[in-house]
């Protein structure tokens, strides 16, 4: 018979408590483990909404400090009353709103705004300049021609402006005739800034006489940027006229914007007002010419969604939080996504001066 007194080993009881201690300690690991990740996801998603949030202002920044660039021409401050026309195929034919603002704004209402940034060219153009010319003899209303002293600097697509007194009519170069000195404008094409006869008629555009003032210079140049579905888009021209859309930054959530307003004839900035009431687009020429900065507020959300609580309530952000981001800039949490609680945010303000209206006394 073999002796077993000897044998020696784990008991079952012992395994057991063994196991249990193990999976005690890995639910321990796993945890820290999870809790760590969530928190690097969390600095993650912020870090990603500081890029995107600051990416983002200084795009709109950077434009915005050039706004108007080519509007300086001290022969457009004579222009009270001013004669326009724009059928571009998509918004219904009439005058060009805006004509002489170098930034507008478009209020959203409980959406977010949009900013409009307009030049008398593309800025990335070097060759930029007005080429000044006049009437030489006086021009039948209506008029699809206009004999000029000189064509120099007058291209087919250019648009003319000829200013005689308060009164100012843009139409688009269709024809240069240089050995006469002549320079079409007819009406058709796409987009189009020059009416029918008819419309000139209905509408009282003026004829002008011997030496009225004429500048050609390249079609308008626009960059807006709005917000569409979280993120913050770019619409500019491209070389033939077409409206392009660009995607700048996600996870832009909000926007919202004021204009900086000085008294006429002041560069100061007395007041901050909603682009709402006097002040909807389109500003009158008047009010444009008082708009002296922007003030924007932007609001970038983090990539990473937090977990409701136990009672599958999102608390980690609340509209108590919301309504301290800023001392005036409102966001309505109604216009966004139902979830939004479920995130974190990043809010950036920013005032950016209009240089070009400033520094040109305008």
């Amino acid at each position: 018979m073999t002796d077993r007194r000897g044998s020696r080993g784990f008991s079952l009881v012992e395994i057991l408590v063994g196991v249990t201690i193990g999976i005690l300690s890995s639910i321990v690991v796993f945890q820290v483990f999870a809790l760590s990740e969530r928190q690097k996801r969390t600095t993650t998603g912020a870090a990603d909404a500081q890029t995107n949030g600051a990416v983002a202002l200084y795009m709109m920044e950077r434009d915005v400090k050039t706004a108007g660039w080519g509007l300086e021409n001290a022969s457009f401050a004579n222009c009270a009353t001013v004669f326009s026309y724009l059928d571009d195929g998509v918004s219904p034919a009439g005058p060009i709103g805006d004509l002489f603002a170098s930034a507008t704004i478009a209020d959203g209402g409980a959406g977010p705004d949009a900013i409009t940034i307009q030049y008398y060219d593309d800025p990335s153009n070097p060759n930029f300049k007005f080429s000044v010319t006049s009437l030489r003899s006086s021009m039948p209303q209506p008029s699809a021609e206009l004999n000029v002293n000189s064509t120099y600097g007058c291209d087919i697509g250019d648009l003319v402006m000829v200013i005689q007194g308060s009164s100012c009519t843009l139409m688009q170069i269709t024809q240069v005739q240089e050995s006469a000195l002549k320079l079409q404008h007819n009406p058709g094409g796409s987009p189009s800034y020059n009416p029918s006869a008819a419309y000139q008629n209905a509408n009282g555009w003026p004829a002008y006489t011997t030496g009225a003032s004429m500048q050609c210079f390249s079609q308008l140049f626009r960059r807006t940027y709005r917000i569409t579905a979280s993120q913050l888009e770019l619409l500019e021209p491209n070389a033939a006229g077409v409206t392009q859309t660009f995607q700048i930054a996600p996870g832009i959530l909000d926007m919202q914007a004021q204009y900086g307003v000085a008294a006429a004839g002041s560069q100061q900035v007395t007041s901050w007002v909603n682009a709402t009431g006097a002040w909807a687009s389109p500003l009158t020429t008047a009010n444009a010419r008082r708009v002296k900065a922007l003030r924007i507020a932007l609001v970038a959300r983090s990539s990473e969604y937090e977990k409701p609580d136990a009672e599958g309530t999102c608390t980690t952000t609340t509209a108590a939080m919301v309504a301290g981001w800023s001392t005036w800039a409102v966001f309505d949490t109604g216009a966004w996504p139902a979830d939004w609680q479920c995130y974190r945010y990043k809010m950036f303000e920013t005032v950016v001066p209009l240089r070009n209206i400033i520094w040109a006394n305008l």
